[in-house]
């Protein structure tokens, strides 16, 4: 018997369409599904894998419960209501021995729902949800909402007249939505300024190509900026009667001259003025989000708050073909996730013992507060209000040093989900120390991960295909309908917190028996149930756009921050400032034993993260961690293509093979990030290899190195030294 379902992909992080081939009831064959609306029928490398991730044999398909040492791989299949009330019972003796935030939690990117974690956490008691948010997307989005109220992924590309990739690769990390609209943007004229130290595929088909120093991003926006000014090339109207901060913005910048920055960011001083140029005159422009920034350390949140302010000061927000983030039509109606995530719940004498608030209140209660009292403002569905487990998290080295030293107060316990620390974090050794001093660790995942290996109960994840979702944007909502139903025992992340919270005395909070009747319960509003929405695949919401000139920005002032309240009154620069990094080819001790600059973290085809490194096909395209060296370098250091090298920083050592390509410049080395090896043992000490090739081994995390703002850590703007591995 044969059949086509509707159902998405969610291998990566956008909901692609997808149709399921299904043969005598199994999955054969999936293809881009042409009359979905966002994606029209693309699907990429990853989306082709959906068949060989659902069904492969080393799926996690059944609970198990560690019997032996931590890392000694040995565990019992048990049933999911054991599971769930043993770590109840667990979780609610540490928390009557030591209160709620002896909890913590990690995530990673977005692979199952995380309000419902956020949920959970609140009605638990504890503050202490943390993971990547300190360098991916969230920097930008607590700090754009601080500056003009909400947050800008990739603006109207296909409408503007330049678009500018700024640490921006959409051919390898959103092949299916913004790199087609990009080239279709290209085709029909858009100017494309690509600001990246690799030569990308972007480059190649860039109007200009600027190849920025890694880290020194900040120093070329606010040469922009002072170049805006000086040539009253700015919004004069806008600027005036939309922003307060100007006059201390123009000073703050003034010693940002072309020349300045071409010393600093080794772009020459005439491609400095070139670009900005033409990035000023083909207006409306957009500046898509880009990891790029948000992972280089010191300067991060700065970047963020600087292309914030050359988007406003040039007249490109809420403008057609220009940054828009304002909800669209009847998107403002759909019951968000805010609404979810139950703040109110987590009463303010657990907020203020959210660990890392001290350090970094921006991110963590003081500043979401802030960002949600400016938001709270405005008329309901016009700007989304920020949400908590985007901008409000504890601090993932001060939890692991937490878990460590029981310093400020014990931490027992952490739940980890859609996540592998141990691959995510930097300073891979702290990271391994903290989850060996766990009294509880549990895991929710598709595989036996390294960081999986060393819990006490590990749970079965569903795939996306195997539950729904609802993809919510500012401008559609649409659904993402369930194609399998889920094999063995895999569950999805909300049977998870619910079944835990309901053990935990939350049942009265836990209203809605499935996903789905929560998605009916965010669609009511809007006349919708989610299976009508699935067969109409989505609604989509008319743009209006400068409703800013009725109902202001979600800023404390009401306008555009240049100058931002919100820090300044949290005791964080209220302008942008260039910081050189700590490791830099400037800083000649460090440059003499760890001469080259390192970059890692870029987005590699069929990889996503650390995922996929078990599934053969992705294997046999990458099948090993691949160092990245400019002919001239490896000529220098005897190196050939295939090669082993040893790759090290101040922090340690890792392996990798090279790949000679002129696409680097000669100063500097790109290792893929976020590599483990399934197929070796996952018994202490190999743990799958976590040791040899990953590149958070080589990345620091102490404060130094971190933005001031939200601690952000940096996986890029280091310095390191390549060698020729030498067998023993």
């Amino acid at each position: 018997m044969s059949e086509v379902r509707r159902s998405y992909c969610g291998l990566c992080h956008p909901r692609c369409g997808t149709l399921l081939h299904i043969e005598n009831g199994k999955v054969v064959k999936v293809t881009g599904d042409p009359d979905h609306p966002i994606n029209k029928g693309n699907i990429c490398e990853r989306g082709r894998l959906m068949t060989d991730h659902l069904y492969h044999p080393d799926r996690l398909n059944y609970p198990l419960k560690r019997v032996g040492e931590k890392g000694e791989g040995k565990w019992e299949r048990i049933s999911w209501e054991q599971a769930l009330d043993e770590v109840a019972e667990k979780l609610s003796k540490l928390r009557d021995e030591y209160g709620a935030e002896t909890l913590t939690f990690t995530h990673g990117t977005k692979r199952t729902y995380h309000w419902d974690c956020r949920r959970f956490f609140n009605l638990f008691g504890s503050p202490n949800t943390c993971g990547v948010h300190n360098i991916c997307m969230c920097p930008s989005y607590a700090t754009e909402y601080a500056t003009y109220g909400g947050m800008i992924l990739a603006g109207e590309v296909s409408k503007a007249k330049c678009v500018v990739m700024w640490g921006c690769g959409p051919s390898q990390s959103d092949p299916n939505l913004l790199y087609p609209a990009l080239l279709n943007a290209k085709k029909n004229g858009t100017k494309l300024i690509v600001i990246d130290p690799r030569y990308t595929s972007e480059a190649k088909k860039a109007d200009l190509w600027l190849q920025i120093r890694p880290g020194t991003d900040l120093a070329l926006m606010l040469g922009w900026i002072r170049f805006f000014i000086k040539e009253e090339l700015y919004d004069k109207e806008f600027v005036s009667e939309w922003t307060v901060g100007f006059e201390e913005l123009k000073e703050a910048v003034e010693e940002y001259t072309p020349e300045k920055v071409a010393e600093i960011t080794d772009v020459p001083a005439e491609l400095v003025v070139k670009a900005a140029r033409m990035y000023v005159e083909n207006s409306p422009a957009v500046i898509p989000f880009g990891l790029g920034l948000d992972k280089q350390g010191i300067n991060a949140t700065q970047c963020a708050r600087a292309r914030a302010i050359i988007r406003a000061i040039t007249g490109n927000l809420e403008v057609p073909g220009g940054e828009v983030f304002s909800l669209a039509g009847d998107i403002g109606k759909v019951r968000d996730w805010t609404s979810l995530e139950a703040n109110d719940f987590l009463p303010e004498t657990q907020r203020k013992k959210q660990i890392g608030a001290d350090k970094y209140p921006f991110f963590g209660f003081p500043g979401w507060e802030r960002n949600v009292e400016a938001n709270a403002k405005l008329p309901e569905g016009y700007m989304a209000p920020p949400e908590a487990w985007h901008s409000n998290v504890a601090h993932s080295r001060e939890v692991l040093d937490a878990i460590i030293t029981g310093k400020p107060y014990p931490v027992k316990a952490a739940i980890t989900l859609a996540n592998n620390p141990l691959l995510a974090f930097p300073n891979t050794k702290q990271v391994f120390e903290a989850l060996k001093a766990l009294e509880l660790y549990v895991v929710v995942d598709y595989y036996m991960t390294p960081s999986a290996a060393m819990a006490d109960y590990v749970f079965p994840a569903a795939s996306t295909v195997e539950t729904s979702e609802l993809w919510l944007s500012n401008t559609f909502c649409v659904a993402c309908p369930q194609g399998v139903e889920p094999m063995y025992e895999r569950r999805n992340s909300y049977d998870f917190y619910r079944g835990l919270g309901i053990r935990l005395g939350q049942e009265k909070q836990w209203p809605w028996e499935s996903i789905e009747d929560v998605y009916d319960h965010c669609l009511e509003p809007v006349g919708l149930t989610f299976k009508q929405l699935s067969a109409q695949y989505g609604i989509f919401g008319k743009m209006e756009y400068q409703r800013y000139k009725k109902y202001g920005f979600g800023t404390p002032s009401g306008k555009v921050e240049l100058k931002s309240s919100i820090f300044e009154e949290l005791g964080a620069d209220p302008l942008p400032k260039y910081k050189e990094p700590l490791w830099s080819p400037k800083n000649d001790e460090i440059a003499k034993e760890y001469p080259l600059i390192l970059i890692t973290g870029s987005r590699f085809m069929p990889m996503y993260h650390s995922e996929h490194r078990q599934i053969e096909k992705a294997r046999k395209r990458v099948p090993d961690p691949l160092v990245s060296i400019h002919p001239e370098t490896a000529e220098r250091l005897e190196l050939s293509e295939g090669d082993w090298a040893i790759i090290s920083t101040p922090l340690g050592s890792i392996r990798q093979r090279v790949r000679i390509t002129e696409d680097m410049d000669p100063g500097m080395v790109d290792v893929q990030h976020s590599w483990w090896f399934p197929e070796k043992s996952g018994k202490l000490p190999e743990l799958f290899g976590v040791f040899e090739s990953n590149a958070n081994i080589l990345c620091p995390n102490d404060p130094e190195f971190c933005s001031p703002e939200i601690g952000s850590w940096p996986h890029t703007a280091l310095m390191c030294r390549v060698e020729k591995e030498t067998k023993a």
